[in-house]
């Protein structure tokens, strides 16, 4: 699914007062900022990732938590959830080199957070609302759900059960499979430049370089056929959106 709506913010503490301070003052920021938020406490990482399918625009984190601590916890939610802006929030504890691998937007002193907490709150959720700007594919494969960019994605195709998601860069990541339908995939992403070139696959108009004849050049040097079916609906739309590219740039 592609969603633009308001944020969704956990906060995973083991710290009721923390949860609360933390949870206040993120909601009082973003009601002065305008910024619809909805909030979500969780008392441990493990209940925390009972909720994957909740989809989080925002994570505030306790480093030092009963059980699955906050690296632990950070690393198995970060697995899932790629897009999501990352806040550590500590008493003592500092950033060591393996943390930066879960791509934290920031680090807060809890003894820092009523006094100098407001700016970070501000910047955590313009953060937030730059990236939910995106436009994003939710999906689900095997029960393990992805939230993928869509400027990264390529081309779809058809496979026995679904479909797999062809992404530009990172080739051991491909393809990406997931249970949707090719069909419900093009409802969600027609209106942010997808489409057909073939009844087995839709492409990203961003990543085509050139059409000729029967055949499209993507970015990375992929060839698709284009079928003679779609080649009128293709050529139009692509047509539409190097119109629309070019006038961007005037």
């Amino acid at each position: 699914m592609v969603e633009i709506m308001e944020l969704k913010a956990a906060v995973c503490d083991d710290s009721s007062a923390d949860r609360y301070l933390v949870s206040q003052m993120l909601r009082k920021t973003a009601e002065d900022m305008g910024i619809p938020v909805r909030i979500y406490e969780y008392t441990s990482g493990e209940e925390l990732m009972k909720d994957i399918f909740t989809t989080h625009d925002i994570l505030f984190l306790d480093i030092q938590m009963q059980g699955m601590d906050g690296r632990e916890t950070a690393g198995k939610f970060r697995a899932q959830n790629k897009n999501a802006v990352l806040a550590f929030v500590t008493g003592v504890i500092m950033p060591t080199p393996d943390m930066f691998r879960v791509y934290p937007y920031r680090y807060l002193l809890k003894q820092e957070l009523a006094g100098k907490g407001r700016g970070d709150m501000e910047d955590i959720l313009r953060e937030a609302r730059r990236r939910q700007e995106r436009v994003y594919l939710k999906a689900v494969y095997k029960n393990k759900m992805m939230q993928i960019d869509t400027d990264r994605i390529l081309y779809i195709s058809l496979r026995k059960r679904g479909c797999q998601i062809w992404l530009d860069q990172e080739p051991e990541e491909n393809p990406v499979n997931c249970n949707s339908r090719l069909a419900e995939i093009y409802e969600e992403l027609k209106e942010h430049d997808f489409v057909y070139a073939h009844n087995s696959y839709i492409v990203n108009l961003k990543h085509v370089i050139k059409a000729e004849g029967n055949v499209l050049e993507l970015a990375d040097g992929t060839a698709l056929t284009i079928s003679r079916s779609r080649k009128e609906e293709f050529c139009r739309s692509f047509a539409r959106y190097l119109g629309r590219k070019y006038n961007k740039k005037q």
